[in-house]
């Protein structure tokens, strides 16, 4: 059975979603201040990620109708 949460250990989605981008930012700068990728390799990256999700979602919708 599902166990109730305790109210004060909830936390909203814009703090997860804010929580997420600070620690995402701190690991890129880190990457970069490393020599390990340059913003340059990460927008390519990025828009490469974005680009095979969109791919994925319409592959799936096709898959659905």
């Amino acid at each position: 059975m599902a166990e109730k949460l305790d109210d004060k250990e909830i936390v909203s989605f814009k703090e997860v979603i804010i929580s997420e981008a600070v620690q995402s930012e701190a690991l890129v700068n880190l990457l970069v201040k490393k020599g390990i990728l340059t913003q340059e390799e990460l927008i390519e990256e990025v828009i490469r990620v974005k680009e095979k999700m969109v791919e994925d979602q319409e592959r799936i919708r096709r898959m659905r109708q």
